[in-house]
């Protein structure tokens, strides 16, 4: 259930009431004068969410004018307000209004102290897992990933026409692959005393990759790509973009682990670094291949995103709604609308200093003495 709130000047109070009860159905609609604007709050299924404000904001609400908030809540009582069974309507629609994804998605998007910290924690365990082909620490790396983040900005950025965050995912995700293959290639430098043999690691890869029938270890399976790997990529990609439009953050890390960009991408840095070092062209061709795989899995990734985003209805949006920009002052309008009335005497314009005095208490008068005689106070002397 979320509460819906408006902001909305006296003149165009009318107009939004009706709408929302004609056309929307909404019931239950509250309004509080505050001012010089109404406040219209009520609440409203998840899954008529993204149809609401997709409709106010075709009436330029949230825009033009007005503002529009979405508030989650825990608990609503007296319940669902909506007739239909949710589980008798499959909803294609997202479950979150745009502007709520698109808050969203830019965080995750967004560089920071925590984005490098992990970007580079995540690549030293992929290195390790790596290393000692320990499945277990490869995918405890993908679940610290932050890589599909900005790959997220980049698939939204482009389906709703924001190029700010197009060009920040694209320029945060390249920094966290380039941090990716600076932490392999410096695995790779210290190998001596990560993996001190003998036999030497390459030496290890190279007999495996030459046997028959060749033994797959974690670095070697990543030496090139399948149609099955292009299959997960593609499912990966549309997974992501459901969960993200369903606000379901905890299927993220089923992504995560499905999409597995760390590990190629330190195996990139490491096998090419390790290649060239030890003149091992079967290092290079292995790092090669893991760059094929990695640039793969990232182009269709996002791909499909782009295209399950269209299937989920998110498009263009304007760049005032997109970033919860509205008109917070308004100026009142006489007597025009459904509920204002002009009150027969001027406001009096207070300032923030007024407005938070506390109100002088009135000076009490005694009350008058009865004609009669009055009794004198006794004296002491």
């Amino acid at each position: 259930m979320k509460l819906v709130q408006i902001v909305l000047p006296y003149g165009k109070t009318e107009g939004v009431y009706n709408f929302l009860v004609d056309a929307m159905n909404v019931v239950n609609i509250q309004k509080i004068d505050v001012g010089e604007a109404h406040l219209l709050f009520f609440r409203i299924p998840d899954d008529k969410v993204f149809d609401m404000v997709e409709a106010l904001k075709s009436r330029g609400l949230g825009i033009e004018y007005g503002l529009i908030d979405v508030i989650d809540t825990k608990v609503s009582l007296p319940g669902d307000l909506s007739e239909e069974s949710q589980e008798e309507k499959i909803q294609r629609e997202a479950a979150l209004a745009v502007e709520e994804i698109f808050r969203n998605v830019t965080r995750q998007a967004s560089l920071s102290f925590d984005f490098i910290a992990f970007c580079v924690l995540a690549a030293l365990m992929a290195g390790v897992g790596l290393i000692q082909n320990n499945v277990t620490v490869i995918v405890a790396s993908m679940l610290l990933s932050p890589l599909m983040g900005p790959m997220l900005g980049v698939a939204l950025g482009y389906v709703v026409g924001d190029r700010e965050l197009f060009i920040k995912g694209t320029r945060n995700e390249l920094l966290a692959l380039g941090v990716s293959f600076a932490v392999g290639a410096i695995m790779a430098l210290i190998m001596p005393f990560l993996y001190p043999g003998p036999p030497s690691l390459m030496d290890v890869i190279e007999s495996d990759w030459t046997s028959t029938p060749m033994v797959l270890t974690e670095i070697t399976r990543r030496g090139g790509f399948s149609v099955l790997d292009v299959g997960v990529a593609i499912f990966s990609g549309a997974a992501v973009a459901v969960s993200i439009t369903r606000g379901d953050m905890s299927s993220l890390v089923g992504v995560a682990i499905s999409a597995a960009l760390m590990p190629p991408a330190v195996n990139v840095g490491m096998m090419l670094t390790l290649g060239f070092v030890t003149g091992s062209a079967i290092g290079i061709q292995i790092g090669i291949g893991s760059l094929m795989l990695l640039t793969m899995n990232i182009i269709l990734i996002d791909v499909a995103a782009v295209v399950m985003f269209r299937i989920k209805k998110l498009g263009v949006i304007p760049d005032k709604s997109a970033r919860w920009i509205g008109i917070s002052k308004f100026k009142q309008r006489g007597s025009e609308g459904l509920y204002h009335h002009v009150a027969d005497a001027p406001r009096k314009q207070e300032t923030p200093e007024a407005a938070f005095k506390p109100a002088e208490q009135p000076v009490s008068t005694p009350p008058p003495e009865p004609n009669g005689d009055r009794q004198e106070p006794a004296s002491n002397g």
